[in-house]
């Protein structure tokens, strides 16, 4: 049964010495008062009224009284320990660390190909990455996030974050050409690494559709110094890999699929995993998929016990017992003792 009890608070117990110091206090002082109060019967014919039928004195504080008052004091330390009875137990989840997040995403003229189909309609790559992206980061449940666009040349467009408004405003004003008509992969995984590589252990989300690159350093190259610095690079190809799958876009572009394997080979030199989003679900589940491997549990999973507070209920015994102790020498009658016929 007690094992069921404890204390929230305990450190107010090293009060409980005050309460029996200040009653003995009071028993000590209690002879002087008396004494003290002889010589007023000379000068105060009345004060016979009140000391009662016995001609003895009463002193001014009664012993009940004090023991009474000793008592609420010891009951109001017991409430500000905060006694509890533990009643059902209950078992948290383990407590995760998440990883910062950098979305690298590309902006290449490629972008403006229609091979997503949503609701019907032909969409855009830019469009359906601008989409899942905003809605990836309504829901995110990591640190913070970074934005960089993939072009010639790249450009830091958000440091790291944890103000999800500020960096899905970002995620909005990403367009085709932002960065450029074709784009420098080598440069940008050296940009993130730059910007990056001092925040420690860090997961880079390459969004891009493989196309139109140039540049002195070879992509595989970059994505490999990325991983050695601590990071880890996965890629999300955008697009689909059949060359038939679309026609041209409104300008004229012509249709070109998707390099799936070299985006496989780019995401293992970085350490990290390649997904292919063929559909808005597929890039929906990529993403999900990388979030939920890097949260590091940080303490194992526990078992909590409800609580139930009992403070009230010896703070209202002191409550009684104070208005008693106060009134005791009026409700036993001390004070009319002499006043009867």
């Amino acid at each position: 049964m007690f094992s069921d009890l404890g204390l929230l608070q305990p450190l107010w117990l090293m009060l409980l010495p005050l309460p029996p110091l200040w009653l003995k206090w009071r028993r000590h002082q209690s002879p002087a008062s008396s004494t003290m109060s002889m010589p007023l019967a000379v000068r105060y014919p009345l004060l016979r009224v009140i000391r009662g039928s016995s001609g003895v004195a009463r002193p001014t504080g009664s012993g009940t009284a004090d023991v009474m008052i000793s008592a609420a004091l010891l009951l109001v330390v017991l409430a500000l320990a905060q006694p509890v009875r533990y009643t059902d137990a209950i078992k948290t989840a383990a407590a995760s660390e998440p990883v910062d997040l950098v979305i690298v995403a590309g902006t290449a003229i490629s972008m403006t190909l229609r091979d997503y189909v949503v609701g019907g309609e032909p969409v855009d790559r830019m469009s359906i990455t601008r989409r899942l992206l905003d809605g990836f980061v309504a829901g995110y449940r990591g640190r913070r996030i970074g934005l960089v666009v993939l072009g010639n040349p790249p450009a830091l467009w958000l440091p790291l974050t944890d103000e999800k408004a500020v960096v899905r405003d970002a995620i909005s004003r990403l367009r085709p050409v932002l960065g450029g008509r074709l784009s420098d992969m080598g440069a940008t995984l050296k940009l993130v690494d730059e910007q990056f590589g001092a925040a420690g252990e860090t997961v880079v989300v390459l969004v891009t559709d493989g196309g139109l690159q140039l540049g002195a350093t070879a992509p595989e190259t970059a994505a490999r110094a990325l991983s050695a610095a601590g990071s880890t690079l996965y890629v999300i190809g955008i697009g689909s890999s059949d060359q038939g799958a679309g026609g041209t876009d409104p300008g004229g572009l012509i249709y070109e699929a998707i390099d799936t394997a070299f985006l496989q080979t780019l995401a293992e030199a970085g350490g990290g995993a390649f997904f292919h989003a063929r559909d808005a679900d597929a890039f929906a589940a990529a993403l999900s998929t990388i979030e939920s491997r890097h949260r590091r549990p940080g303490t194992a999973s526990s078992t909590e016990r409800l609580a139930e507070t009992w403070y009230p209920l010896p703070l209202g015994v002191a409550m009684a017992l104070l208005l008693l102790g106060v009134w005791w020498p009026v409700l036993r009658g001390g004070w009319f003792a002499g006043a009867g016929p």
